[in-house]
């Protein structure tokens, strides 16, 4: 009789266990969820960063904002502008800063494409960072340069034209800078073509 007894509370004592194993089983992440840990992030999305600041991603006042693709919400928020900000050595010494925060870290101090991450992209099978000193950037326009900037490089620019996934790595600066410090990235980056 003690025998039975006993192999009863051992059988339900396992099935307890079991059923505690599934529902913390249940609660892990066992595939890539939607909290991934970021290997490359931006310094625009670390905490410490956006509360020193204020919001960086309102449309500018008066401004028309829409949608580069007409699916859905993979569209790209464009602020339309026909603002040129004027090349001064203000603006290029703000560019400079800028460009060694958010782009350095790919293309390089002196621009030539050859930063830390250039390594860590080739050999997780992506594309190499651009030298933006080279004649196929210095020969674009401004504008033309700064559209490679707020969408993400010259590839991710003419891929989302043509509402492609693009296989560049560089982010879209559109949804990260304000209109004012693309242009000035772009007087900071032709200062390094000099």
């Amino acid at each position: 009789m003690k025998t039975l007894l006993f192999k009863r509370q051992k059988m339900k004592m396992a099935l307890i266990l079991v059923l505690i194993g599934l529902i913390s089983s249940a609660c892990m992440p066992w595939g890539r969820g939607t909290y991934q840990i970021e290997i490359f992030s931006e310094m625009h999305y670390a905490q410490s960063y956006k509360s020193q600041e204020p919001p960086r991603l309102y449309p500018a006042q008066g401004s028309v904002p829409f949608m580069l693709h007409e699916e859905g919400t993979k569209g790209i928020l464009n602020v339309v502008s026909n603002s040129v900000l004027e090349q001064t050595e203000a603006t290029v010494s703000a560019g400079s800063g800028l460009y060694q925060v958010n782009c350095s870290v790919c293309h390089g101090m002196t621009g030539n494409g050859d930063g830390a991450a250039k390594s860590y992209l080739i050999s997780h099978g992506g594309l190499p960072p651009a030298d933006i000193t080279g004649p196929a950037t210095a020969m674009t326009s401004d504008m033309e340069l700064k559209d490679f900037i707020g969408f993400g490089g010259r590839i991710a620019y003419y891929s989302g034209g043509n509402k492609y996934e693009s296989p560049s790595a560089m982010p879209m600066f559109n949804k990260l800078l304000t209109d004012e410090e693309q242009w000035q990235l772009v007087h900071y980056v032709r200062s390094l073509q000099n």
